[in-house]
């Protein structure tokens, strides 16, 4: 998963071999990726080459990341200044900044949305047609009259939680990842959002959302 994370590029059994250290030859690695193909994790595009992981193995990963997210996590320093100011318009933007995709926040009262960096999401995305790029500006326009509605889906505990394309309750792409940390300041329930490709840093946007919803 990290492998195709960090390069976009289908993962082939003699380049795992090549990259790690499994005590395996790459035909016991290539059965291993059979295996995973048929149990619905893994595709491959073309027969020769190699595999691609499909939204079940984004959503184990991404649970794997989850459970090793920490309590401690401390978010960068100006984070923590701009939720001690309730910026939350400023603080959308560095989130977006900093991880380079889509940054939201959302306090509840008063129920306003703040969100920045389209443009850094449509340039990470791996889109293949000009209705895709249409899917995820739609889910932009419409992500304030969403999250309203999908409030009590995230609950009021303080718990990091991630939804992987059509399984998210604010966005429709099937090409988007959505992780979501909430934080209470003064009363109001406050919401952090990071939105990018499904072929996002699931790792780093958890340190980031977990520090910010640290008490």
């Amino acid at each position: 998963m990290r492998e195709f994370i960090e390069t976009g590029e289908p993962v082939s059994s003699g380049s795992l071999f090549d990259r790690y250290d499994f005590g395996i030859r790459p035909a016991m690695i290539r059965a291993e990726l059979n295996d995973l193909t048929e149990r619905g994790y893994l595709e491959q595009p073309h027969h020769s080459g190699g595999r691609v992981p499909k939204s079940r193995a984004f959503e184990f990963f991404a649970s794997h990341v989850l459970a090793r997210a920490t309590e401690n996590e401390e978010g960068p320093a100006p984070f923590a200044k701009l939720c001690a100011r309730h910026m939350w318009e400023e603080l959308a933007e560095e989130l977006s900044d900093e991880l380079g995709m889509l940054g939201a926040v959302g306090a509840f009262p008063p129920g306003v949305i703040y969100k920045e960096g389209l443009h850094e999401l449509i340039n990470r995305l791996d889109w293949e047609s000009r209705s895709e790029v249409q899917s995820v500006i739609r889910d932009f326009e419409e992500f304030d009259e969403r999250v309203g509605r999908a409030l009590t889906m995230f609950g009021n505990e303080p718990d990091l939680k991630v939804f992987i394309g059509k399984k998210s309750p604010v966005t429709k792409s099937e090409n988007l990842s959505v992780m979501v940390q909430s934080h209470e300041a003064d009363g109001e329930r406050v919401f952090f959002f990071a939105i990018g490709p499904r072929r996002m840093d699931y790792e780093k946007a958890a340190r980031v959302l977990k520090g910010l919803g640290s008490d």
